[in-house]
């Protein structure tokens, strides 16, 4: 920016004369006008304290009530799951009792013989022996046991204190048809069935538990002869969860297929699935309870209740019997309790609140009138009346404290404004003097060359543009003999001025070295000693150097640390030369700089830059990267129109963002001249 539009001396003065000029001869100042309530400091110190005063007793019922919010809620939930692995125990320890029936059932079922009789007996038996069944069913295949042509079937089921004995053929069908019968025998270990209700159960729902009959000695693989089914009332089950139910808790149980067996809802106890459930328009939240019933792993998840209330539910397998139980916990249920006190508390606070906005707005006229007065005061200062009497001054409180401030201020005001109108000068000067440095930073760099040789068009060009008033990147071209085209670009570590002057002496020493040594890698050695010499400030500059034959387009290339150039070639593909470099030029002397050497072929483009180029950064902090600098010249350019083009796409690509390091291009295009 230039120094005649922010360099000005009374950039930053004040409005008027000096204050000695003021008080001379100026009028006096208008009177204070009378400042009105509302916009009082009175009040709003007293709107601003009742707000402190609201906002804190908020943030501490707020705090309150969340503290006690959680405590509850972890409460009700480890109670909750304390209460449903207490119920899943229940239930274990009935299915496990039914299933230790089962399983002495079966096992005495084929050790005692074909004898109806002896058979009849294990199930009465087995019905006086747990009282958890209802029913208890055998089927030996005829044949199956020795001396036994007829098998037996037998069903035997308990109402009230009377035994309910029957055939199972009478029961009107084939039993080796039946899908339990077919899967029992086909079965390796015991199942449980889904509920069912018929005219045989008196229209009450049951649960069978069915194992495999097999002879005394048979491996566990052996074909079954039979099974033992064993009832188990709904209602049994039902009645183990009702402890766990009610006072907003909902027990639920499912049946190894996910049938809702036990559930809040009438319509859909013994109707659907928790798969059907979880289909429901609105009821997504329900999939980890059909994952959890599936995999027979406990789970807990939050969901929406029938009530629309939100909920956490536990679910639980039952033992490895495919059974689940599920509880769910509302925890506005909980919370209602919670929530009346909270609001008598905030009605309280309201009350007290609003008795405490009068207690302030009644003593805080004690504080305002010597505000008011040292406004008084202020204003004539404003006015450049320094030396407006300053009430106030001899109290100990916080107004004499104000006060002194005030009357402090009154002479280092003065000097400050003596100080702003130097630092404006000042600031001007400088200004002034960066925008002739880079003036001079740009007369050292070369215009374009082009030359014409052997029907060969030869043109170089490049492009500047600091980030700054002056950078450090810099180029340099020159035919330093007849026919030969020695070029160089190069980046200095940091920015500004002490990258300008260290870009200097890098330029004046690599054109020093270029007119004595013909190789570019010779130049970088020679010019790494003299730079490495007395830089005390440890700055660097990473170089290309370069040099070309005009008429046969051979070209040898050097690096100190630089990004390797880019060929655009005829055909219009582009590529980045695999150029080896030796280390920046200013840290240490050294020789090892590979040379690389190639043909600059016709209609083909050389560029080189600085990595203000590849690091140039969009709004959205993205790099400009090699990608888009393979892809941004085209083939057939002039190295002048080469250079304008890659700057104009680097800039497209910025945007708004500013600019955070120099971007240097050089390029040399050779063309044939027809």
């Amino acid at each position: 920016m230039s120094a005649s539009l922010n360099g000005r001396p009374d950039a930053h003065a004040p409005a008027g004369p000096p204050a000695g000029e003021r008080a001379a001869g100026a009028q006096a100042p208008e009177p204070v006008a009378r400042v009105r309530w509302r916009d009082s400091l009175r009040t709003r110190m007293v709107l601003w304290s009742s707000v402190l005063n609201a906002g804190l007793l908020l943030v501490t019922a707020l705090a309150f009530y969340a503290g006690a919010r959680a405590l509850i809620v972890q409460n009700a939930r480890a109670e909750a799951d304390s209460l449903a692995r207490q119920t899943v125990r229940s239930l274990e320890a009935t299915l496990e009792s039914v299933q230790v029936s089962g399983r002495t059932l079966a096992a005495s079922a084929t050790g005692v013989g074909a004898q109806p009789a002896n058979l009849r007996s294990l199930l009465v038996a087995s019905l006086a022996g747990d009282p958890d069944i209802t029913g208890a069913m055998v089927i030996v295949e005829p044949q199956a046991m020795p001396g036994d042509a007829d098998g037996f079937t037998w069903y035997i089921r308990r109402d009230g204190d009377t035994l309910v004995e029957q055939s199972v053929a009478d029961l009107g069908y084939d039993y080796r048809t039946m899908p339990w019968y077919v899967r029992t025998v086909a079965s390796a270990r015991p199942w449980w069935g889904e509920p069912y209700a018929n005219a045989a159960t008196g229209g009450e729902y049951f649960a069978t538990y069915n194992l495999p009959l097999r002879r005394p000695g048979d491996p566990p693989n052996a074909p079954a002869v039979g099974m033992v089914s064993l009832d188990v009332p709904m209602e049994r089950l039902a009645h183990l969860l009702a402890g766990s139910s009610g006072a907003g808790l909902q027990s639920m149980l499912f049946s190894p297929e996910g049938l809702a067996v036990v559930h809040p809802d009438a319509d859909t106890q013994m109707r659907r699935s928790a798969a059907e459930l979880a289909a429901m328009p609105g009821r997504e939240d329900l999939a980890p309870l059909v994952q959890a019933i599936a995999t027979h792993t406990p789970a807990t998840l939050e969901h929406r209740g029938l009530d629309g209330d939100a909920r956490r539910t536990v679910v639980l397998p039952v033992a490895d019997s495919g059974w689940s139980y599920a509880l769910g916990v509302s925890e506005r249920y909980f919370l209602h309790r919670l929530d009346r006190i909270a609001l008598a508390v905030a009605l309280a606070g309201l009350l007290t609140l609003l008795l405490a906005l009068w207690l302030a707005r009644r003593y805080s006229h004690a504080l305002a009138v010597p505000i008011e007065q040292l406004t008084d005061s202020a204003h004539h200062f404003s006015q450049g009346d320094f030396d407006y009497p300053l009430p106030h001054v001899q109290r100990d409180d916080e107004v004499g404290v104000m006060a002194r401030a005030f009357d402090a201020a009154r002479g280092s005001i003065k000097g400050q404004l003596h100080e702003i109108g130097q630092m404006a000068s000042a600031r001007q000067k400088l200004e002034s003097e960066l925008s002739i440095a880079r003036d001079i930073q740009q007369s050292m760099l070369p215009a374009g060359r082009a030359f014409d040789t052997a029907h060969m068009h030869v043109e170089a060009h490049a492009l500047l543009e600091p980030a700054s008033e002056v950078g450090g990147d810099f180029y340099q071209f020159s035919e330093l003999e007849p026919g030969v085209l020695w070029f160089a670009i190069g980046d200095v570590s940091d920015k500004g001025i002490p990258a300008a002057l260290f870009m200097a002496r890098t330029l004046t020493v690599l054109e020093q070295q270029a007119r004595r040594h013909g190789s570019p890698e010779k130049i970088l050695a020679a010019a790494s000693v003299r730079l490495a010499e007395n830089n005390e400030t440890c700055m660097f500059a990473t170089v290309l150097c370069g040099r070309l034959d005009v008429a046969s387009g051979r070209f040898r290339l050097a690096s100190a640390g630089h990004e390797p150039p880019l060929l655009l070639h005829a055909d219009g593909r582009s590529e980045l030369l695999s150029l080896e470099g030796g280390g920046p030029l200013g840290f240490e002397p050294g020789d090892d700089f590979p040379l690389y050497e190639g043909v600059l072929a016709a209609g083909s483009t050389l560029v080189g830059y600085t990595d203000g180029v590849t690091e140039a950064f969009d709004a959205q902090d993205r790099a400009y990267g090699t990608g888009r600098l393979l892809a941004a010249l085209v083939q057939g350019d002039s190295a002048e129109a080469a250079c304008q083009r890659l700057l104009d796409d680097v800039r497209r690509f910025a945007g708004d963002a500013p600019q955070s390091d120099d971007i240097t291009i050089l390029a040399i295009s050779r063309q044939r001249e027809d």
